[in-house]
């Protein structure tokens, strides 16, 4: 009562004024609130980020050095060796290297003007603490996650791994991946500057507007003033809701894109360094199928990214009909040499009758290859893949049947979700893409399993 008892007694102008100054520092303080938490998390997955990729690439080292030594290979030629090997590792921003925590020095080091070996004392200039905070004192007996921050200001972001060698060899070493984090660091502080102007110049237009319409509204509707105040108040807020949502979300979108471009480069230097090794002359029969296991692996998560990279592209028809028959075509082609292997019998029926339809034929043909893909690895050698395409009135109707075992309900209910996979090493993502390609061209698919025989319903509309 009181405060409504102030607010009649005051004229129209204050009570705009004062209206206006409560709503700007609100907008105002929840934007600064909001913009520090969306570069919080940022910085925290850059970070995360970071610590992946050092895991990566010393789970990548580790082995090959590991297996010298077991092997039996002298320790300087191993040192010899792998700093040959690391030297070309600063291009792809890391920092490699070995440290002898008995002699207390550096053995190995990517970085380039460096004399070998030298003390760890002088390995880093600055202090070195842990995620935590709390600082270590002896890098050479430290294991695990680290930062590092130098006389010029500059973040690194460490990971120390003790090396398997033989007992009886007296060897012990650290193996060391360090990455530079103050780029990206950098950037985030200077979109958090950018943000916060950004924020303040829309809020304060936005605050301008609401004054301005508040003056008007009290000149002539005072009468009403408090329910006019109340619903632009509400209408402000569901606007700032709607902004902090659309920049949250953009940025994260962007973000992770990016990431995953990223993530691209170390894969294939990766790759490239374990086919060199491959193809070497000196690798054992047992060696070789370990280098092409791992070879597997980066294939593997480069197909993931790929696969993440496609989830967030939308669906684009192409500009004319396309017939089906052709996109399964140029699946079957991609197939082929694969079903071959496993002696897969295909049995085919076309439909010469069905018309060309509007598709993204891009998207689609992924989808046709993802179903073809999981009818042949479910297959046992020898087995048989059917291929059946129909029309009905409204809908073109495909059917992708292979012999295999019947699977339960639980599988059934789930099969589309995305992340959801039966396979020891799969990712959860095909079917998933299947299902969202499907019905963005406002169609439907489902799985069937029924006496032994897997078939995955495709319907299409025709128009």
């Amino acid at each position: 009562m009181f405060l409504k008892s102030l607010i009649r007694n005051q004229k129209p102008l204050t009570v705009s004024l004062i209206s206006f100054v409560l709503m700007l520092l609100v907008v105002v303080v929840i934007g600064l609130v909001g913009g520090r938490h969306i570069i919080d998390y940022l910085q925290r997955q850059l970070v995360e980020h970071g610590i992946s990729h050092n895991q990566e690439v010393l789970a990548s080292l580790q082995p090959m050095l590991e297996r010298s030594l077991q092997d039996g290979v002298p320790e300087t030629v191993v040192l010899k060796n792998f700093q040959e090997f690391i030297e070309h590792a600063q291009p792809f921003g890391v920092r490699i290297f070995l440290i002898d925590p008995v002699r207390n020095a550096v053995l190995a080091d990517s970085s380039s003007g460096v004399t070998l070996p030298y003390p760890v004392s002088s390995f880093l200039s600055g202090s070195v603490r842990q995620l935590s905070g709390e600082k270590i004192t002896d890098l050479s007996r430290w294991r695990g996650t680290a930062w590092h921050s130098t006389d010029t200001g500059s973040v690194e972001l460490l990971l120390l791994h003790d090396l398997a060698a033989p007992k009886d060899s007296g060897i012990q070493l650290v193996l060391g991946v360090s990455s530079d984090l103050s780029e990206l660091l950098a950037l985030m502080d200077e979109l958090h500057l950018h943000l916060d102007v950004v924020l303040l110049i829309t809020y304060g237009l936005i605050g301008l507007l609401g004054f301005l319409v508040l003056r008007w509204v009290g000149r002539r509707y005072e009468f009403s003033l408090e329910q006019q105040v109340a619903a632009r108040t509400l209408e402000l807020e569901q606007a700032h809701e709607e902004l902090l949502d659309h920049a949250r979300l953009a940025t994260i979108g962007q973000t992770a894109s990016v990431l995953a471009h990223e993530m691209r480069n170390p894969l294939a230097s990766i790759k490239l360094a374990l086919s060199s090794v491959s193809r070497s002359n000196g690798l054992s029969d047992r060696e070789r199928q370990r280098v092409d296991l791992v070879l597997g692996e980066v294939d593997r998560l480069g197909s993931l990214l790929n696969q993440t990279l496609e989830y967030g592209r939308p669906v684009k028809k192409d500009k004319q009909p396309v017939p089906m028959d052709e996109v399964l075509d140029k699946v079957l082609d991609l197939e082929q040499a694969l079903m071959e292997e496993k002696h897969l019998r295909l049995i085919r029926h076309r439909c010469p009758d069905c018309p060309a339809i509007l598709i993204d034929s891009e998207k689609m043909q992924q989808v046709l290859l993802n179903l073809l893909k999981n009818a042949r690895e479910a297959s046992a050698d020898g087995g048989q893949i059917q291929i059946a395409m129909s029309m009905d009135a409204t809908d073109l109707r495909l059917e992708i049947s292979n012999t295999a075992n019947a699977f339960d309900d639980n599988v059934q209910a789930h099969a589309f979700d995305f992340f959801f996979t039966t396979k020891a090493r799969g990712t959860g993502l095909g079917l998933g893409l299947v299902k969202q390609v499907v019905q963005a061209h406002g169609g439907q698919v489902e799985l069937v399993s029924e006496e032994g025989v897997i078939t995955a319903r495709l319907l299409l509309p025709i128009e």
